[in-house]
């Protein structure tokens, strides 16, 4: 199970070996560049189709700490080089933001809001939990600890809308909060 921080450095290296590549076709002999380009494919693919990966119980690292070194381009005749391009585009992380990935963490997100609602507890406190607590947390709500604070941080906005039903009164039933015995329990860290 990889972390979420080495999913990135994972997708930045193909993203950069891929652009390294491009830039050096004209150097590289068709035969290594087929079978890097190969290479590659069959990483990528062995990653879309593999097992979720699950960060379990990892701290979300901090975002400058993962920051991509610059890279030395390769040695380039002077009479073939090129201008280097703009500065390129990160890629889209699909393990963070494709549609299997958002249904994913939807689906987690809503089973945490309803367990943090039965109990009262309230998206600032959640927020404030460390992610030690949170963890413990998602494994009593019957959930996979979520890898990043991005699936707690959707839970906090549903609860927030269950709130604003709650006080309209147009969905009372869904509303009701079953587990308000466990509030304490739950509402501070131990």
């Amino acid at each position: 199970m990889w972390p979420q921080h080495k999913v990135e450095v994972y997708e930045r290296m193909v993203a950069e070996l891929r652009r390294t590549l491009e830039e050096q076709s004209q150097g590289i002999e068709p035969q290594v560049r087929q079978r890097l380009e190969g290479i590659i494919r069959g990483a990528v693919h062995t990653i879309e189709t593999g097992a979720e990966i699950v960060a379990v119980g990892l701290p979300d690292p901090e975002p400058e700490a993962f920051e991509p070194t610059p890279v030395e381009p390769g040695v380039v005749e002077p009479a073939t080089a090129e201008p280097a391009p703009a500065a390129a585009k990160p890629a889209i992380d699909p393990f963070r933001h494709g549609a299997h990935a958002e249904a994913n963490r939807l689906a987690k997100a809503r089973q945490l809001a309803r367990w943090l609602w039965d109990r009262d507890i309230t998206g600032e406190q959640v927020l404030g939990f460390t992610n030690k607590w949170r963890n413990k947390i998602a494994r009593a709500a019957g959930v996979n600890p979520p890898s990043t604070l991005e699936t707690w941080t959707v839970a906090v906005d549903l609860m927030a809308r269950m709130e604003e039903l709650a006080a309209t009164g147009t969905q009372p039933e869904a509303s009701e909060r079953h587990h308000l015995d466990e509030h304490e329990q739950w509402a501070t860290e131990s």
